[in-house]
Order: structure tokens, then sequence, then C-alpha cells
């Protein structure tokens, strides 16, 4: 099969197509003939050797596909071969197959393309427990959502306003806002005016971004308010880490006391799906939630550009690059 090794730690460039034997299912695994990628920040921090548990080079990245079942591993009966479903392997997706966890497969909904699927199943999750499992956001409440043109704020986006909140988006360019506005936020600012829009208090924060926003929301916060940090782009550049600046962006973050925390009645509170595993029966009722409201029309993946196969190294480099909007997909021939 094919598949985009990084040989090396590095930029967009370090991945390179080769030829590979196909992978087999070992017990309690399924074999996925990968349809379509969808592509996560992750992936570039996984690339540059930043991510957590990342395998050492040479190896294949790719931490979302949909695709079919091709084939069962020993003990595994479901789902049965040929079952379109979206999958999350952490590493090895940016490939013709790949062997995936069973308890990592989920059935595509009916209806639902190969490219949505790839959208959704990573970024749907990570909205959903960032707002309702730690956020704990409530009707009526204002929260602010960092990157909200991006593939987890659009549907961040659209579950907090289904949910009666007052949507506070950010997002870089007009014509990211723009789109931020259509999916419903109540309020759409960029990142130089966000200091501003802060002044009237906020419930919830929900920030991928973290640096020098990070004491900027955290100290907006209302009385019970909830912080939820899941990311930390402000330390990746166009094409590289950029250690210095990561440096400086933790220091602008400020110190956070445990004790102040009771007098404030503030959360600060961080997570990352990929290292949490015993949380996989919960993400699956959350995620058959999510799946009744893709088929209800409630809820709808955000497709920005889509790639082919050959392009996956330029659609890192156009994902690192921050001109992307909403979700970045691969398509796999």
């Amino acid at each position: 099969m094919r598949a985009w090794i990084a040989h090396r730690y590095g930029p967009p460039e370090v991945l390179r197509l080769a030829e590979i034997p196909d992978p087999q299912p070992g017990p309690g695994q399924a074999l996925v003939r990968v349809r379509a990628i969808g592509l996560n920040f992750a992936d570039c921090m996984a690339r540059a050797g930043v991510y957590p548990n990342t395998p050492k080079p040479p190896f294949v990245p790719g931490m979302e596909v949909a695709g079919e079942v091709a084939a069962l591993g020993e003990g595994v009966t479901e789902p049965p071969v040929g079952t379109a479903v979206a999958a999350v392997p952490i590493f090895g997706g940016h490939a013709e197959y790949v062997v995936v966890k069973a308890s990592h497969l989920r059935p595509l909904p009916s209806g639902l393309s190969f490219v949505e699927g790839a959208s959704f199943v990573v970024t749907g999750l990570t909205a959903d427990h960032a707002l309702f499992t730690v956020g704990r956001v409530r009707p009526g409440e204002r929260v602010a959502i960092l990157a909200a043109a991006g593939g987890v704020g659009t549907l961040a986006v659209q579950m907090a306003v289904r949910a009666g909140a007052h949507v506070l988006g950010v997002a870089s360019s007009p014509a990211k806002r723009e789109l931020v506005r259509q999916l419903g936020a109540q309020e759409v600012v960029g990142y130089e005016t966000y200091p501003q829009a802060l002044r009237g208090g906020v419930d919830v924060v929900l920030d991928s971004v973290a640096g020098r926003l990070f004491r900027l929301g955290w100290r907006a916060l209302r009385p019970d308010g909830r912080y939820v940090l899941f990311g930390f782009a402000s330390a990746v550049g166009p094409r590289r880490i950029r250690y210095l600046r990561a440096a400086v962006e933790l220091v602008r973050m400020g110190v956070v006391l445990p004790a102040a925390l009771v007098q404030s009645c503030r959360t600060l509170a961080g997570f990352n799906l990929s290292l949490v595993p015993h949380l996989a029966p919960h993400l699956v009722q959350r995620y058959q939630l999510l799946c009744q409201s893709l088929q209800n029309g409630e809820l709808k993946p955000v497709i920005g550009k889509v790639f082919t196969f050959s392009e996956l190294s330029s659609a890192h480099a156009f994902l690192q690059g921050r001109g992307s909007f909403a979700k970045v997909v691969v398509t796999v021939p």
C-alpha cells in the first residue's frame, strides 16, 4: 500500500509518499480501507515530534480517517466487513489502509459521506467534551470560543448555540468571522478586539490557542466560570515549532495559584482525548448523540478544503499556515 512517512521530525516537507507492506489486524483490531483523512492540528504537532506518545521516525502520522472495514482480527465480530466507519488510529492514518482497535471504530451515520465522516469524529467529540463534559455549558451563559472558524470551533459554535448559550466567536480574518456568524454566533470579533469584547465577562472559554490569550480570558471569567484549555497553537509557526516563542507565550500565560480558585470561584481544566482511553464507553455514547444531531439536521460538519492523497504534504502546510477554514480533508482514491 501507499503511505505518507515522516522520516524525521520537522516541517511538512519531511513527509514522503512510499510503498510499504499492507498491515494485518491482530486480536481486538480491524483493518480499515481508508477513503478520506481528516487532518487535525495534532497531526502537524506529531509530524514535528511534539505530540504526546509520537513514535520515533520513520512513522506514519494520521489520527482520523473514514473508510470501510476490510478485515477483522481475532476476537472481533463487529462491525462487519464492508461497514462504512470513522476511525481514530491516533497514528498511521495517512495511508491507504490502517489497523485500528475495534473500540476506536464508529459506524458512519446513514447518508454521511466519507469526506464528512473524516471531518467529524475527532473534532465533534473534542467540541462536545469541551463544552458539556468539562465546560458544563448551561443555557443563557456567555461562551467565548477561540479559533471559532477551525475544525473544532465550527462544530463548537453550532453546539453551543443549539444548547442556548450566547456565543462570542473569535477568528482571525473577515472571511472566517463571516463563517462564524453564519453558524449562529451572536458576537464575532478578531483577536485584536478580543480584549474589549471580554469586558462584560464570560462564563466559559474554549481555548486551543493559549499563550497571552489565556490571561485575558482567565481574568474575564465570572464567578463559577470555567476555562477549558485543549491546545497550544500559539507555539506553532507556519512551518515549525517556535520554541523560543513557545517559552515566551508560556511566560505570558502567567501563574494560577490553586488557593485563589476558591476565592474567585473559577475552574481551570485541560484535556487531550487521545490520552484518556478509559473514557471510550462515555465517548461512544456521546458520539451516538452527535450522530442523531447530524441526522436531524441540527449539526453539520463544515468542510473547508479538500486535497487529494498525492497532495497530503501540501494539506499539512495549508493547515499549519493558518490559511484554512473549518476542516481540511484529504481524499484517498
